[in-house]
């Protein structure tokens, strides 16, 4: 039962950012413009890949919080390391991306009405980064020690200031630069809230840097590293591709149903979360597999309501939150898109029991097998089929990938626990 407790209460955290983000992203919508609100989430997917630069120790933290729970000194050390190779590498990062800017935005044939908007706005964004990546590292430690009260009490607070300073920031100025500033400055509440919440940690840990723990979280993160590189392509990929092919201004008619399924993910991430530490804590084998069977069950029952649902009123559902002329372009995205979220949703349960037992490498080697596939095919749909081609090719992915990684993890589950 403290599995479904703890979902709940990851749930629960992004129950009122999303009350908050979803008329805020329809705000955005229409006050922008079809191509700075296309400009705008792909601002976000840019956040969203900066993830590569924690190298894959955010998840690393998390495993071995859990694994280390009761051993004081190795926990400084872990957090101690982790929080001072992150500042400073993902620092020399964005000072890297900065200059690529120019090119970035040449990428997405972005007119030159708006090209200067989406510079500066760009530039300010990317010193969002270090912020960001903090602020994960943070959080991992809470959910390591399985504290997802806290852990939800905070992201309820952080994420619901990101959702709702782009549209307050908007509303003084009608600008991407201001939406931009607005989401900066959300991210830095939300650095300190997540500082608040774990700075005796941090205190005490100090800022030092432990060779020897490092070496241990980046084999394990090493490997994380390499599916953090893959996986947002194949994630977020799509939306540069129809800017690169059909120009930035129609890219807002596919990343309108396109974030209405990343806000769903809420909901299988929630489950996800709470399973990943739960399983790296267990050695009983049959244990292990009655937590995960349970987890299937859990994940199916959760999801299913909700892409029949969405399926039925995806018509209305656009019309009501981004206006008529999504609803007419974006229906039959968001209904694909649904199809294989359900399949993604699904995914995330193997994907956790791998990463559980400490075979990362196995997850990160799947995703450098699927990601040319994916992109050739993506390019395809794209090319031949135009919006909805992208979301043929993203639910043919995810529904591959679903029974790839149940097909491995069931492998990989009997060869470790039986040694």
């Amino acid at each position: 039962m403290s599995l479904i407790k703890n979902s709940i209460w990851n749930l629960s955290g992004y129950v009122i950012p999303t009350l908050i983000m979803v008329p805020a992203l329809g705000y955005l919508a229409r006050v922008l413009g079809p191509e700075l609100f296309g400009v705008y989430t792909i601002a976000i997917a840019i956040v969203g890949y900066a993830g590569i630069f924690d190298v894959g120790l955010t998840r690393a933290i998390v495993r071995e919080i859990a694994v280390y729970r009761n051993n004081d000194a190795e926990r400084k050390r872990i957090v101690s390391t982790a929080t001072s190779f992150i500042f400073v590498f993902s620092s020399f990062c964005v000072l890297g991306l900065y200059f690529l800017i120019p090119q970035v935005l040449h990428l997405l044939n972005i007119t030159s009405q708006h090209f200067l908007e989406a510079e500066q706005s760009l530039k300010i964004l990317i010193f969002s980064i270090p912020m960001f990546l903090l602020n994960q590292l943070w959080t991992s430690i809470l959910e390591g020690d399985e504290k997802f009260q806290l852990v939800n009490f905070q992201r309820s607070i952080s994420s619901s200031i990101i959702a709702g300073f782009p549209a307050l920031f908007v509303m003084l100025h009608t600008s991407l630069v201001y939406a931009i500033i607005g989401l900066v400055i959300g991210r830095l509440f939300s650095l300190i809230v997540a500082f608040i919440f774990v700075r005796k940690e941090i205190v005490e840990a100090k800022i030092r840097f432990h060779f020897n723990t490092f070496k241990r979280l980046i084999f394990f993160g090493g490997w994380m590293t390499v599916s953090n590189i893959i996986s947002p392509v194949m994630v977020y990929f799509d939306r540069f591709v129809i800017a690169n092919i059909f120009g930035a201004k129609v890219v807002g008619y596919y990343t309108a149903p396109s974030e209405a399924i990343a806000r769903l993910g809420v909901i299988p991430g929630a489950l996800a979360r709470a399973v990943f530490p739960r399983l790296s804590n267990i050695v009983d084998s049959k244990d292990f597999r009655t937590q995960l069977s349970f987890s299937y069950k859990l994940m199916a029952i959760g999801i299913l309501p909700v892409v029949i649902l969405g399926g039925f009123f995806s018509y209305k559902i656009l019309y009501i939150w981004m206006g008529k002329d999504y609803a007419e372009n974006s229906t039959s995205i968001l209904c694909v898109l649904l199809f294989g979220f359900f399949f993604n949703s699904i995914a995330a349960i193997p994907f956790a029991a791998i990463q559980s037992v400490g075979k990362a490498k196995l997850t990160a080697f799947l995703h450098c097998i699927e990601v040319i596939p994916y992109l050739l095919i993506l390019y395809f749909c794209v090319s031949k089929f135009g919006l909805i081609g992208a979301a043929y090719a993203w639910s043919l992915r995810v529904i591959v990938d679903c029974f790839l990684l149940i097909i491995i993890s069931d492998k990989c589950i009997k060869s470790y626990r039986s040694n």
